[in-house]
C-alpha cells in the first residue's frame, strides 16, 4: 500500500490510501460520489466509531473487511470530507512514537539540512 498513489481500484474506478486506515474510491469520469473505507483492527473500535457516526446522522455499513487490510472496516458513501479529516489524524499518530521509557517523542519530516539559520 502506497499512501497517496492512485491505483486503478475496479473498471472506471481510481482508489488512494490517504493514510494506512483510509481509503478514498473515485469515478473520475462520472458523477459518481465517492466511497470511503476506514479501517479496524478491532470490532469493538469499529463499533464505537459507528455510535459517533451514527450520532450524527451519517449513513455507513460496517462489516468484516473486503478492501481494507484492518480485520473491520467502515463504508461511507460521499463523506471524502471526512476521509481527508480522518486521515490527517490517523497519519498524525503514525507520527507519535511512545519511547521506551515512558516519554513522547515525535518524528519530524523537516531534515535540519532545509532549517534556515
Amino acid at each position: 500500500m502506497q499512501v497517496g498513489q492512485f491505483f486503478s481500484f475496479q473498471p472506471g474506478r481510481v482508489g488512494q490510501y490517504l493514510s494506512p486506515r483510509v481509503l478514498v474510491v473515485r469515478s473520475p469520469f462520472r458523477a459518481a460520489p465517492d466511497v470511503c473505507y476506514l479501517g479496524f483492527d478491532q470490532f469493538k473500535q469499529a463499533q464505537t466509531f459507528a455510535q459517533s457516526l451514527a450520532r450524527r446522522g451519517i449513513k455507513f455499513q460496517i462489516r468484516r473487511s473486503q478492501v481494507m487490510p484492518q480485520p473491520y472496516e467502515i463504508r461511507l458513501h460521499g463523506r471524502s470530507d471526512l476521509a481527508r479529516t480522518l486521515a490527517y489524524w490517523d497519519r498524525r499518530d503514525a507520527e507519535l512514537n511512545v519511547a521506551q521509557d515512558g516519554q513522547t517523542a515525535y518524528r519530524s519530516g523537516v531534515s535540519t539540512g532545509a532549517i534556515a539559520a
